[in-house]
């Protein structure tokens, strides 16, 4: 690919990484001697109605009908004639994901998180007020943007957003469905609980959701239940298991700020912000002067103000919640052991692990028809 030319217009001059679904390269637009990226599709047959080029086409046309300098701009959607690949044309981005900021940083100060919070915000709340979710918010999907001085926070990838019937504009809902009935569709750990229940029946609450788990990993570290490291257990404690309180974990985060993290995590639906503008309306009272973000402000939770955690009189006392240091290769998840009611019979215990391997099984086996089909 390097060296080639594309449509006789994209001279493409490096990799710049790629993935299960395809590559993405750095371009010189010949004409205009802009650099952009090209995000190619790996050479294979597609039917028109298969749902990874379904998804790669949704990604292009939403991004590129949102106007909001958030979200990572599309200039075109286009086949090789070549090789008859398809591929997008977008804006070329230098910087990193906000999960690569997590993993090097550990724990970010609560005002630059806040900062990089509202930006992304203002980027989802243009998606939703066109009629979109996208329904995989999550850190590897925010870029932190380096423009000039600045940090610009991008959203990325609508590959999987849905696209509701009484959307603004000129986006439609897809000819061909890109999801089936009861079908799971999201990352794991980011995922609301009703995003578990089916991919269809969502809406905006559930980016919201995804944005408050967002939010909490930046401010401790790591996202909650990281301790868990099997897909279904994950996929029940987050439907079953009581909501972990921010402070709990990250307990040097102001009482303000948690109690928007802690809203927008919500299990019940309507306990939530409405959509992404009604979050970021929250977060700018704590931004009196804006949510710019230079790179001096990106910096972790200093070491003194990480303590040991004490044990709420509401938690389980076999419960442990211990910050450390928070570096790149730690992570800060707490542990949470439930202890058996002390007149709970030995039998309704073992039912009840009997249905939770059941309902256990039953996801595992959904995940693996989703990894099937794709």
């Amino acid at each position: 690919m390097i060296g080639r030319k594309v449509l006789d217009k994209y001279e493409v001059v490096r990799l710049i990484g790629h993935g299960g679904m395809g590559s993405v390269y750095e371009a010189i637009d010949l004409p205009t001697s802009h650099h952009v990226a090209l995000k190619w599709l790996h050479a294979q047959t597609f039917a028109e109605d298969d749902p990874g080029l379904l998804r790669f086409t949704q990604e292009a046309r939403i991004a590129g009908k949102l106007d909001s300098p958030n979200v990572v701009t599309v200039y075109e959607l286009a086949r090789d004639p070549e090789t008859d690949v398809p591929f997008h044309v977008m804006e070329l981005l230098e910087g990193e994901s906000l999960s690569a900021t997590i993993s090097r940083l550990g724990a970010i100060a609560p005002d630059a998180t806040v900062r990089i919070a509202a930006q992304a915000c203002a980027g989802l709340a243009a998606a939703h007020a066109a009629g979109i979710v996208h329904r995989d918010i999550k850190p590897d999907n925010l870029f932190l943007a380096r423009v000039d001085d600045e940090i610009i926070v991008k959203v990325l990838d609508f590959g999987i957003a849905k696209i509701r019937e009484n959307a603004n504009g000129s986006l439609t809902v897809p000819a061909a469905p890109m999801t089936k009935t009861g079908q799971v569709i999201g990352t794991p750990l980011f995922m609301a609980p009703e995003q578990i229940k089916g991919a269809k029946h969502v809406d905006a609450r559930c980016d919201v959701y995804a944005m408050g788990v967002t939010l909490f990993a930046m401010l401790a570290g790591s996202p909650p239940h990281t301790n868990i490291k099997s897909i279904a257990q994950i996929l029940y404690t987050l439907s079953n298991a009581p909501t972990v309180p921010l402070r709990q974990t990250a307990p040097w985060v102001p009482e303000d700020l948690a109690a928007i993290v802690d809203k927008a995590r919500s299990k019940e639906i309507d306990d939530r912000y409405a959509d992404a503008a009604a979050l970021l309306a929250a977060l700018e009272t704590l931004l009196p002067h804006g949510s710019s973000l230079r790179d001096d402000m990106l910096v972790s939770v200093p070491s003194e103000h990480r303590n040991i955690v004490p044990i709420d009189a509401h938690t389980d006392v076999n419960a442990k919640t211990t910050v450390q240091g928070l570096g790149a290769q730690e992570t800060l998840a707490p542990t949470l052991v439930a202890a058996p009611a002390k007149d709970a019979a030995p039998q309704s215990m073992q039912a009840k692990w009997v249905l939770v391997g059941v309902a256990a099984a039953i996801v595992v086996m959904i995940i693996i028809a989703i990894v099937a089909m794709r």
